[in-house]
This record gives C-alpha cells, structure tokens and sequence, in this order.
C-alpha cells in the first residue's frame, strides 16, 4: 500500500512538475510564434504592407478597380482572414478591400491606442491615400461598431451598411462555460501572453452556435495572429482606451446620424451580443432604413460559420443597394 501511496505521490509531483515548467516557459515567451513566422503563413498574394504615419498595415484590396468598393471591417481579435469566403463572393464585381486594423493581425502601429475613433482617423487616411470617394461599409462585432461610427462622420460617402453583431453599447458579460472562464483566468493571471491553441478551439465552439461547424484552418490562424510577442498588452491598452472613448457612452448617438442603407445580420445563437440586441439596434437607426436577417443557429460569426449562405444574403442586398457603373442596379 505504501508503494502505490509513493506511485501516486511520484505521479501527481511529476504532473505538477511538468504544468509548472509548461506554465513557465508559456510566461517566458518561448511558446509564442514569431511575427515573421505568422507573416510568412498568413500575408500570402493578395496580402501588402502600406505605411500610414506610424502605422504599417496588412491589407488586401482586390476586385475591379473601377468596380463598386466594399470595405470590410473585422471583429476584434481576428483580422482580414475573417472575410475569406465573403471577399471571394464579392470580387468579380466589387472593388474589396480589408485590412488588419491595429492592435490586431499583423498590422503594428507604433502610436499609443485611442480606441475605436483612431481605427476610424485610420480609415479615412486609408481611404484617401487610396482615392476612394464612395464606399459600401461591412462590419462585425467591433467592426460593425466602427463602421457605424465612420458612416456617422461621413454620409456623404457611405453608399450601404451591411453590418452584422453589432454592438451599441458595452456588451453585456458573457455566458461561458466554467472551463472557458477557468482558461481565461489562469491566462490572465500566470500567462497573460500567450493562449494555446486548445484555448482558441474551446471559446471559438463556445461563440459558435453548431462547434462542429468550425475549422482546423481557423483555429490555427486564430493561434497565430494572435499570439504575435507582445500582441496582448496593445489589445489591453486598446480595450481600455474604448471605456473612455466609446463605451462611456455608447454609439447610439452616431447610430441616429447614418443616412445609408443598412443591412443587418445576426445570428440568434450568439452568447455575446443575444438576439434582443438586433432589435434595439434597429430602433436606433432612425434616419435610414434597415433590412434585418435572424440566422436561429448562428453564433458571434456568422461569415466563418456559414459563410456561402451568408455571403449570398450580402451579395443580393449589396446587388440591389449599390448601383452599378452607368447607374444601373
């Protein structure tokens, strides 16, 4: 009996051993890819590198150049991999272009975070380095958040919305699981730069309304971006400089000033933003009207979690929104 005791003892000593030592390289850095390591996987053609004052952003811009332009605007903690599938249903007639907005992807920008309005002084210098003068927005989460706020300041060049889990205000705490919320601490406070990739499986089923529906492919480039040394402590600073700038108050106020069209996607299912949200969204955009399409099964990303049928609904609504060159729809 002493013997099995001892066995035991020696077991659970070399477990805690091994999770120590895991725990502490994690803490070290040693786990983390390298930037130019995620570069090289996820910057493949069409992605470049455009430098903007103290920003160098990853961005794709595909498409007819004398087509209609649709500018997508990810969520937070993605990037421009969010829109692989919708980007690749809009490009034969549509000028595309996504970007990785900072503190996400493998854009930088050496400048200290102002939230969301500075993704928006960011998007106005993108877009007129780039000589765009019209534009049809698509945002999600965050995203959408943000192309609210720049349809807001600028009317006259938004020409359609299409926006999708949108945010108005502070999210309201989400549901976990337990073992999500046990993850999430034990990385906050022993490892808080760095989440395996078993992390990035379990909370992307979690936002998910079917997890079976999720890919291999996305839980890898999710790993990747957003390990990059020294990516979470600008996520933080990003997050705490959104209390001031937006969350304070919210965006219902830019949400009454935008005049185009909107198109508003939801998925019922999401633990973030639930389903009550989409219909005090659409109370808040008094000066336009909004089309409203409810996914029952979808979760927080409705472009990765059924991105073909999604997609079609965008590209029917972006068809008949949008006039095409000469006028005609």
């Amino acid at each position: 009996m002493r013997r099995l005791f001892k066995g035991v003892a020696l077991v659970l000593l070399g477990v805690i051993v091994l999770a120590a030592l895991a725990l502490g390289t994690m803490r070290l850095g040693w786990w983390n890819p390298s930037y130019e390591s995620v570069k090289a996987a996820q910057a493949t053609p069409p992605s470049t590198f455009e430098k903007y004052g103290t920003a160098n952003i990853h961005i794709r811009d595909e498409g007819p150049r004398d087509g209609p332009v649709v500018v997508m605007m990810h969520s937070s903690m993605t990037n421009l991999r969010e829109w692989d599938v919708w980007a690749a249903k809009l490009t034969d007639r549509y000028r595309v272009i996504r970007f990785d907005w900072p503190p996400y992807g493998l854009s930088t920008d050496s400048a200290p975070s102002t939230g969301m309005p500075g993704i928006v002084t960011l998007l106005e210098t993108i877009l007129e380095a780039k000589g765009v003068d019209k534009l049809a927005l698509v945002g999600t989460s965050s995203g959408a958040t943000i192309s609210t706020l720049y349809a807001a300041a600028h009317p006259e060049k938004v020409t359609a919305l299409a926006l999708s889990t949108l945010p108005l205000a502070a999210p309201p705490t989400t549901d976990f699981s337990q073992l999500m919320w046990s993850m999430v601490w034990t990385h906050e406070t022993l490892v808080p730069n760095y989440y395996p990739p078993f992390y990035y499986r379990q909370s992307l089923s979690e936002l998910y309304g079917r997890p079976e529906r999720l890919t291999d492919e996305t839980v890898e480039w999710y790993y990747q971006t957003n390990n990059i040394p020294g990516g979470f402590d600008k996520v933080r600073a990003y997050y705490e400089a959104n209390k001031k700038a937006v969350w304070a108050k919210g965006a219902g106020d830019e949400a009454a000033q935008v005049k185009a069209p909107i198109l508003l996607q939801w998925g019922d299912a999401d633990p973030v933003l639930p389903k009550y949200l989409a219909a005090d969204a659409v109370k808040q955009f008094t000066g336009t009207s909004v089309d409203l399409i409810h996914y029952p099964d979808l979760g927080h990303y409705p472009m990765l979690e059924l991105p073909e049928e999604t997609a079609a609904d965008l590209r029917q609504w972006l068809d008949k929104t949008i006039p095409a060159p000469g006028g005609d729809a």
